[in-house]
């Protein structure tokens, strides 16, 4: 199965958006996307699993 050509461009264009740190603010750097860097992603979860950042789950 062959994927067309403007298939293709519409792929590409995606991966090429790039978003700001959730962290810093920076730009976001491939091997750390959503984060800018090593650093910032693991800042962000030592948040998570100190329980400093949580998702609440409370419907009522």
């Amino acid at each position: 199965m062959e994927i067309k050509n403007s298939t293709k461009n519409k792929i590409t264009k995606l991966n090429r958006i790039k978003t700001k740190c959730p962290v810093c603010k920076k730009r976001s750097i491939d091997p750390f996307t959503p984060f800018c860097s090593k650093k910032c992603s693991n800042s962000d979860l030592i948040k998570w699993l100190s329980n400093e950042n949580y998702i609440n789950l409370d419907l009522e």
